[in-house]
């Protein structure tokens, strides 16, 4: 029997605008949602409100998205999740696997009564998204895969490591220092407990279980996700399409977050940002 705890810190002025925190407990596995909006309270009942879901990557945490979810939160309920043992969140007894992470995002949804979300996954965010559409493949009708992860032929930390050394030269500062930020608030460890099982992870088979519009994409130097592999996860599922985003690299999510928006929103039908 898996214990529930349920934290509602309130709501409060940030820089994300109004925005409610909630803390959900799975067994020894702690997850976090922001839930933010920026639309008046009669806006923010309506029916057709889309909700959207961010996924962080490895190493990282809520925080990378944070520009994203500011251009989203005029336009719907956006939910920026902190992964079991990412950030400052306490770190789980027994290593995760993806398929684990992606129980504690459905469960977590579940428990904020969210009904068909836009689900966004950047890097292993993008595995964990996927395997939301693999287990229950009617749960999202849409999604975006920003880098996903790993290229078959290359899965080995060795090799998953240069690729991402020859994408940072291209990175903007801005990025790779809000991403040391987060590798040294989650701690080594946990990166590297949980690294194995991102690059273990198949994607390719994952895939083509889901049953969604998805749209896959990342930046012109992302030699993690290079638009070859986004190609070839691509024609898995029928109707997908790919977008690259010119002169970005691997932590497009960050900085190039206008264009992640807009694509996003109209993904949505509700129009540009």
């Amino acid at each position: 029997m898996v214990t529930l705890r349920r934290f509602l810190i309130g709501r409060r002025k940030s820089e994300l605008e109004r925005m409610t925190v909630h803390e959900f407990q799975f067994g020894d596995a702690r997850v976090r949602i922001y839930e933010l909006w920026t639309m008046s309270p009669e806006e923010a009942e309506r029916q057709d409100l889309t909700t959207f879901a961010l996924v962080h990557g490895l190493g990282v945490s809520s925080r990378f998205f944070v520009p994203l979810a500011n251009a989203l939160a005029p336009y719907g309920r956006v939910l920026l999740f902190d992964l079991p043992g990412f950030h400052d969140l306490p770190k789980p007894k027994h290593k995760m696997a993806i398929v684990d992470f992606a129980d504690v995002v459905k469960r977590a949804l579940d428990e904020l009564e969210v009904v068909d979300p836009l689900l966004v996954g950047h890097s292993m965010g993008a595995q964990v998204v996927t395997e939301i559409l693999a287990a229950y493949p009617k749960y999202s009708s849409a999604a975006m895969l920003v880098g996903p992860v790993v290229v078959p032929n290359e899965r080995t930390l060795r090799d998953v490591a240069i690729r991402f050394l020859q994408g940072a030269v291209y990175e903007p500062t801005g990025n790779s220092f809000a991403a040391a930020a987060a590798y040294a608030r989650a701690g080594i460890r946990w990166i590297n407990d949980t690294a194995p099982k991102v690059v273990a992870y198949p994607i390719e088979k994952r895939l083509p279980l889901a049953d969604a519009r998805l749209l896959i994409v990342s930046g012109e130097h992302d030699w993690v996700s290079p638009l070859a592999w986004r190609e070839h996860l691509a024609s898995f599922v029928p109707g997908a399409q790919v977008m690259t985003i010119a002169g970005a690299a691997h932590g497009v999510v960050h900085d190039r977050y206008a264009e992640l928006a807009d694509a996003l929103l109209d993904m949505a039908g509700i129009g540009s940002a």
